[in-house]
């Protein structure tokens, strides 16, 4: 491996239609379309390109790109997160990064795909022996990621109600060449961020290239695609719904009873009105696969959107007893437990998913909430302040966000109460995940008629549009305005709004009352 890259001497090179110009830290499309890179993900590139396909481990890195410090994983993980979210966005597949576990990347162009037969010692040939002793179980590797969107951090959106996925019992296992991707991609999917779902798409692009006739491969790159299709800036929207059509049209014409190709296919309805007839369809499906973790874990996501977070809970308890923990299944469980009333057990939760993920992002938000909206708030507070504790790639402003609302709610003084109020209503501008978190700020703050001010915002775009963007660019994740969430409407954080003559118009023009009155059901918090 070179020395330390300087990018001002760095020539410019290209990767397919993209040319790369290090000097400028530019990504530069044929079509006029540019994006500009920091500079530490702008030599993490130059580094593996001019690897030439060749495994660039850690140590390489931090040779030629943090001249040499010692740095932790989550940094190196960072740039390759920006790299893939580059590759899929402006890159549009010219290039992609693949993770050689416990060695390192390579850099490879649209087409390669790498070395078809690994040596016998590699870690890639070792995991596919394993691979091929052990029964690759879908429920354990997935279950969870459904309800990654219904937490605090967010997540990929559009696993609301397609998210864990598990094929039917008796499915046939994937090929022992491939059962190492699928494992890989699987475990991405459970992530709930954009960093794993481009792992994910990447691996699975790579498994239907080796196996273009397993219907699974095609099918999870079809609900992967789908997943982008909501969750991604807007622009990537058609290009990726056409991904996922031929992905799945491949899946249905090896299997016409693929689950994650017809899971797909659902992914394309929007989601916010549309919860009576995915109820159905779910509980139809149930009654067929009642051992199938995909829909019981979409089930229960549907059940918090709408109010019935006891029933909610119960689903979520039967998958956190059955499979591995995983941080969205963590951080779900706890809310679900939380959303119900049952404090105890959601406190216990959250211990368990500290000791297993304390710096994943929604991890820590959900503990931090959790602290702040049950009377600890000093602790929320000594929590937020401990930056050796906090998750990376959050900027500090967003600490310092909801350090303010949590003083306010300790201090209860006017003029605290009043800077909370406008960072909670400067941050709803900000993205639809803050606009989210604003109204049970505001809310659990007393101030009612603002918190219902932003929910007119968020749902309708009256007064200011929130956008599409949930929080920073550098998260990238997004939610569309057909597909806002209304789980938090239903937490203890919002109870003065429920509390509010207003509450009942709301839920009328966003389609709840229809959905109780048709499904003759009644949410949590009428039942007294």
């Amino acid at each position: 491996m070179e020395g330390r890259i300087d990018l001002a001497h760095q020539a410019p090179f290209r990767l397919g239609a993209l040319e790369v110009r290090p000097a400028l830290r530019q990504l530069a499309r044929d079509d006029g379309s540019e994006e500009v890179l920091e500079p530490r993900v702008m030599q993490v590139l130059v580094a593996l390109a001019r690897a030439d396909g060749a495994i660039v481990s850690r140590d390489d890195l931090t040779r030629s790109c943090w001249e040499g410090r010692v740095v932790g994983e989550d940094a190196i993980n960072r740039v390759i997160s920006r790299l893939r979210r580059a590759a899929e966005g402006i890159g549009q597949g010219a290039f992609r990064i693949e993770t050689i576990t416990k060695v390192g990347y390579r850099l490879l162009r649209e087409g390669q795909t790498g070395t078809p037969a690994p040596a016998p010692d590699s870690p890639l040939a070792q995991a596919r022996a394993e691979a091929h002793r052990l029964r690759l179980d879908r429920r354990a590797m997935l279950a969870g990621s459904g309800l990654a969107a219904v937490s605090v951090g967010g997540g990929l959106l559009a696993w609301r109600h397609f998210g864990a996925v598990s094929g039917p019992a008796g499915e046939q296992k994937p090929p022992a060449d491939i059962a190492p991707l699928m494992i890989q991609a699987q475990m991405a999917m459970t992530q709930g961020t954009v960093e794993g779902g481009n792992q994910a798409i990447g691996l699975l692009r790579r498994v239907v290239t080796l196996r273009p006739d397993y219907a699974d491969g095609w099918g999870l790159l079809a609900l992967s695609y789908s997943a982008a299709a909501v969750g991604r800036p807007q622009q990537y929207e058609a290009d990726m719904r056409a991904r996922a059509a031929e992905a799945r049209r491949r899946a249905l014409a090896l299997d016409p009873a693929n689950a994650y190709a017809r899971a797909a296919d659902g992914l394309g309805r929007p989601v916010l009105g549309n919860w009576l007839a995915a109820e159905r369809g779910l509980r139809t499906s149930l009654s067929s696969h009642p051992g199938n973790d995909m829909l019981v874990s979409s089930l229960a996501g549907l059940m918090i959107n709408v109010g019935r977070c006891t029933e909610a809970a119960s689903l979520i308890d039967g998958i956190w007893k059955r499979v591995p923990p995983n941080p969205g299944l963590a951080y779900t469980h706890v809310q679900t437990l939380w959303a119900a009333g049952r404090l105890d057990e959601a406190d216990k939760a959250m211990d368990d998913a500290v000791a297993l993920f304390s710096t994943h992002f929604a991890v820590w938000f959900t503990r931090f909430y959790l602290l702040m909206y049950t009377g600890r708030v000093r602790e929320a507070i000594a929590l937020g302040e401990n930056r050796g504790a906090r998750p990376t790639g959050i900027p500090e402003w967003n600490f310092e966000q909801v350090l303010i609302v949590a003083r306010a709610m300790l201090s209860r003084a006017p003029r605290d109460i009043d800077a909370a109020v406008a960072a909670s209503l400067e941050g709803a501008r900000r993205g639809a995940g803050f606009a989210e978190n604003g109204m049970q700020f505001l809310s659990a703050l007393g101030q009612v008629d603002k918190a219902f001010a932003v929910a007119d915002a968020y749902y309708f775009a009256r007064g200011f549009d929130p956008g599409e963007l949930r929080f920073s660019t550098e998260q990238g994740t997004y939610t569309r305005r057909n597909a806002r969430r209304t789980h938090m409407l239903f937490l203890p954080s919002t109870a003065a709004m429920r509390a509010d003559p207003r509450f009942a118009k709301l839920a009328q023009e966003i389609g709840l009352e229809r959905y109780w009155r048709e499904s003759g059901t009644v949410p949590d918090y009428r039942r007294g």
